[in-house]
């Protein structure tokens, strides 16, 4: 307050506050979150108490959750869902990069402000990828939990990207792709159905958005891609970080990211330490993620890519046939 910067807070409610196991795990969503700088990731600044309250603050957002636009409006447009799904790739990549898994990624945690921008919010769930959780945990939203969540076998990389396939279906369809009475019924609906195709609902969907988000919704995590990168460059016009690179600053020299969104085999950036690592089956050796690039379709070199060294730019079309 003193330096005038609104700023949002969030209590733990009353009723939760001797409990110092969700104490801890409130404590916990400021230390994880604080770790993913990104500008599709809401800030997480403190945490205080006033009057035994305990609450934290984050970053403002003017704005409107996407569980509410998609309640108000329905589906989004095509160029405005491709907008948003890059975006929540490159939010959602960016926590992976630090071994942070969400956890609960749903249109509810995603935020969008009055200029489009996408921000992922609520780590509250977040755990460090590896960590040893309690056997059985089902954490999570039931409607936007994976199989092998559901079934307490822990959450994974490929567990955030079901979600984020859940999450791709509703913006392209206006509808969730699960939706039962109980959780019996939930779960065994996501052990054995199939959901509805998404250009039965959305016939303007883009053939190969459908594929992507059916590819994240495997019900076999080891189906899923390997990385949300490999998602995000196989969506039409590649994967643009959406935060690195801005449309006023793309130019025809190349991109301005300075190697930020350059991408490994495995779907790791190469950032600017640079180094090519083989992974995960879908050669991205040397991408750079600029969306001046990932647009073009081209093969080409970009002049700023990681350590200052011109890379290779993809084949969009051939990484996309990769994937699907």
């Amino acid at each position: 307050m003193k330096l005038g910067q609104l700023v949002a807070l969030k209590f733990l409610p009353k009723a939760l506050a001797d409990d110092p196991v969700r104490r801890e795990r409130f404590y916990a969503e400021v230390r994880i979150a604080r770790q993913v700088s990104h500008p599709n990731i809401c800030c997480v600044y403190d945490i205080g108490e006033l009057d035994g309250r305990h609450f934290l603050t984050m970053e403002y957002i003017d704005g409107e959750d996407l569980a509410s636009l998609l309640k108000r409006i329905g589906r989004l447009p095509q160029d405005k869902a491709l907008d948003v799904a890059k975006q929540l790739c490159a939010g959602l990549a960016a926590a992976h990069d630090k071994g942070v898994l969400h956890r609960d990624l749903k249109p509810g945690n995603v935020m969008i402000d009055g200029r489009g921008r996408v921000r992922i919010t609520d780590f509250g769930l977040a755990v460090a990828a590896g960590e040893e959780l309690p056997p059985g945990d089902a954490s999570g939203t039931p409607a936007y939990m994976a199989p092998e969540q559901f079934a307490g076998k822990g959450s994974s990389v490929r567990s955030d990207i079901y979600a984020l396939g859940l999450v791709l279906y509703e913006i392209y369809t206006g509808r969730k792709a699960f939706s039962a009475p109980t959780m019996a019924e939930l779960r065994a609906m996501k052990d054995s159905a199939t959901p509805t195709a998404p250009s039965e609902i959305a016939r303007e969907i883009d053939p190969i958005v459908e594929r992507v988000i059916l590819r994240c919704m495997e019900k076999d995590p080891r189906q899923r891609p390997a990385a949300v990168a490999q998602v995000a460059a196989a969506l039409p016009g590649g994967g643009c970080s959406g935060g690195g690179c801005t449309p006023r600053r793309r130019s025809a020299r190349g991109c301005d990211c300075g190697g930020r969104d350059a991408f490994t085999r495995n779907g790791s950036r190469l950032g600017r330490q640079g180094g090519i690592e083989a992974l995960g089956g879908v050669d991205m050796s040397g991408i750079c993620g600029c969306r001046h690039h990932w647009g073009c379709n081209k093969i080409g070199v970009c002049p700023k890519a990681a350590s200052g060294r011109a890379a290779p730019v993809y084949d969009a079309a051939r990484i996309r046939a990769q994937i699907s």
